[in-house]
């Protein structure tokens, strides 16, 4: 591992360890608990299908408590260490610019991994409880929530700075990754419009993350091993991360410390 890598994931350690000291993924994981239990309830109404029913809230559940908890660390800890000075005190030691941004990025990354690790097993304990048989799509599912998550953090941080406002980060970055779950809509629309109304929409589709390639866990009945491409999803996520990472870099270098 070379000095630069080191230090970022120092860093990223080092932002791990507050962030799972944070009140905010306390609760994440309580509440995570708390609404499988609901998902106990609503799969009673659902009588034959509660074992359908339990999976796929307990998914969508673990999605979108993952997700916000990543959004508020993004869009959040980068602004509050600006106001507190905080890193000032990090970038005047021999930090880049790129290592902290990194570091804070992969220490989010391994927060909402754990915070969502910890729901898989609540969600999968009531699964087993419930009957359930091991099905390989459920990691595949797992994976893609997760790497869906990540690309709102790379948003979030690169709003954060380019707003310098954790409110107005926040509602842009959930505003595109929900069209985000609409992209193939979007490109359909543009494809078979020829009018220069389309032209938004064109600059959209190349902002938003192509979250459906991500979305399996609403397609677990039509998946299959020639569906699932963890390779191809982990190099989509890293590039488009790495991509808003970079225009966050950018920003960043043109504020003064």
């Amino acid at each position: 591992m070379t000095s630069w890598a080191q230090t970022a994931w120092i860093l990223a350690l080092n932002s791990w360890q507050e962030n799972l000291r944070s009140r905010f993924y306390q609760l994440s994981a309580v509440f995570g608990v708390v609404f499988l239990y609901v998902s106990l309830l609503l799969g009673m109404l659902a009588a034959d299908q509660e074992v359908r029913v339990l999976l796929d809230f307990g998914l969508s559940l673990i999605e979108l408590l993952g997700m916000a908890g990543g959004v508020y660390g993004a869009t959040s800890v980068i602004l509050r260490e600006m106001e507190t000075k905080t890193i000032y005190l990090i970038l005047t030691r021999p930090v880049t610019r790129g290592q902290y941004l990194v570091g804070r990025f992969a220490g989010l990354a391994l927060s909402v991994a754990a915070s969502m690790a910890l729901m898989a097993l609540a969600h999968l304990s009531i699964l087993f409880l419930k009957g359930w048989t091991w099905e390989w799509v459920y990691p595949a599912a797992l994976l893609g929530a997760y790497l869906k998550t990540l690309t709102a953090v790379a948003l979030g941080v690169f709003f954060a700075l380019f707003s310098s406002s954790s409110l107005t980060a926040l509602a842009i970055t959930l505003i595109l990754w929900t069209l985000g779950h609409f992209l193939p809509e979007i490109r359909f629309m543009i494809r078979w419009t020829s009018s220069m109304a389309t032209a938004p929409l064109h600059v959209l589709s190349y902002v938003v993350p192509d979250l459906q390639l991500l979305n399996a866990r609403d397609r677990l009945v039509e998946i299959g091993p020639s569906t699932v491409r963890p390779g191809l999803w982990i190099a989509y996520t890293t590039a488009y991360c790495a991509t808003w990472l970079g225009l966050a870099r950018a920003l960043l270098s043109r504020k003064e410390f």
